[in-house]
């Protein structure tokens, strides 16, 4: 991991030749995602209350942050961090994320690869699965006809 915690890294080319990139880098303008959000995201909350509220409900708050981040998201003019090879000092600019979650695809990717690779490594034993089931577990019948009976009363 790099000195700001981006977990990008950089290892020589036996060559000498300067870093090899672990990463590869995006072109978030390039996305068909990003230029709907970027053309269009205004205007939604401009018509939003007038034409969508009343059959999908108020516009929640978080909604402009997590569009404002994911415009942002790779975009080297709004933060990056640079990454030095320790043994050669050659180095490279490495846009920061938005970390939205669901919304981004990179980001999201990024994540689910992540939790992927601790729920193998953590949760699930090291034994040959065909299949694997996560389930919440119910709370007793009683509990909800008799509100008493949850509190143990």
């Amino acid at each position: 991991m790099d000195a700001m915690g981006t977990g990008a890294t950089a290892a020589c080319r036996p060559d000498g030749a300067g870093p090899v990139r672990m990463d590869k880098p995006r072109r978030p303008q390039a996305s068909p995602l990003f230029r709907l959000v970027a053309d269009q995201f205004r205007t939604l909350q401009l018509v939003y209350d007038e034409r969508f509220a009343p059959a999908y409900g108020a516009w929640r708050a978080v909604v402009p942050e997590v569009a404002d981040k994911f415009l942002a998201c790779g975009v080297l003019e709004h933060g990056f961090a640079r990454v030095r090879c320790d043994a050669c000092a050659h180095e490279y600019l490495l846009a920061l994320s938005c970390k939205a979650r669901y919304f981004c695809p990179s980001c999201h990717a990024k994540r689910l690869a992540l939790w992927t690779l601790w729920l193998e490594e953590t949760l699930v034993a090291p034994v040959p699965h065909g299949q694997v089931v996560l389930t919440i577990p119910k709370r007793p019948p009683q509990s909800r006809t008799d509100p008493a009976a949850g509190r143990g009363a």
